[in-house]
């Protein structure tokens, strides 16, 4: 008898640990980070198609859009629209989805890595996604992250053409969401293979999947970024960007609106 009491004692107790361990896991914050120049932000054809899509995913409790503050390259910096006019554009863009949040996490990064930097000291500063990770990982240690990345940025990572590219698969625990338009699916067998030996070398897999998965975005298509820079034409506009993102622009003479253009 007593041997059988100490025996549903010993069973209680792994079932109260396994709970436990149950509870701590469910409560861990899941958030997706979707990093982009957004410059300007596009509508369902685009970035708006690509976040809603994330935010719809039960896999995530929040999705958290990263506006570019500082390109790496050099050659490229000071060619965007600033960054606050590219962060309002993204929280006018995003305002009705719950689930999503647009954060300045890359600026205050910046500004970290440059305090006590003169302005040429400043000039040759690179944030790259380790070290905004490496702040947010030590900020939210209870949240896992997930990264989303297109076909071709996941690729350029996978092969090591990233700044710390291992670290960068370690600080969010080897957890992606590679992202395409559906009719990349028969994009060619060449890019495909690519994309799966990525996948292979650096998926963690459990029981269940594997922590990089690859997904088909049925509204994306090939609006860009570049194409509403270029155009003042606003019946063309107006298939690549919502209506507030538009009033915005033409208000704040961004891009083809600017005075230089006029």
């Amino acid at each position: 008898m007593k041997w059988q009491a100490r025996s549903s004692i010993e069973s209680c107790k792994t079932q109260a640990r396994a709970w436990r361990n149950t509870m701590c896991q469910r409560t861990r914050k899941r958030v997706c980070l979707f990093g982009s120049s957004a410059d300007p932000p596009t509508g369902h054809g685009g970035h708006l198609g690509i976040v809603s899509h994330l935010a719809s995913m039960d896999d995530f409790d929040e999705v958290r859009v990263l506006p570019v503050y500082s390109h790496m390259f050099q050659s490229k910096r000071g060619k965007q629209a600033p960054f606050a006019s590219r962060m309002e554009m993204c929280r006018l863009l995003f305002e009705k989805e719950s689930k999503v949040v647009v954060s300045d996490i890359e600026r205050v990064c910046f500004e970290n890595a440059a305090k006590g930097l003169d302005e040429n000291e400043k000039s040759s500063i690179r944030v790259g996604t380790a070290d905004i990770l490496t702040m947010l990982t030590a900020r939210e240690p209870d949240v896992d992250f997930t990264l989303a990345l297109g076909a071709d940025t996941f690729i350029d990572l996978a092969n090591g053409k990233w700044r710390r590219t291992e670290e960068v698969f370690k600080l969010v625990g080897h957890r992606i969401i590679v992202f395409r338009r559906l009719s990349e699916n028969n994009n060619g067998p060449e890019k495909e293979e690519q994309i799966q030996q990525g996948i292979a070398k650096w998926q963690l897999l459990n029981e269940t999947m594997s922590s990089i998965r690859l997904i088909g975005i049925p509204a994306l298509t090939d609006a860009s970024s570049s194409t509403v820079r270029s155009t003042s034409d606003e019946t063309v506009l107006t298939q690549l960007v919502t209506k507030p993102i538009l009033e915005y622009i033409k208000q704040n003479k961004l891009y083809a609106f600017s005075e230089t253009n006029n």
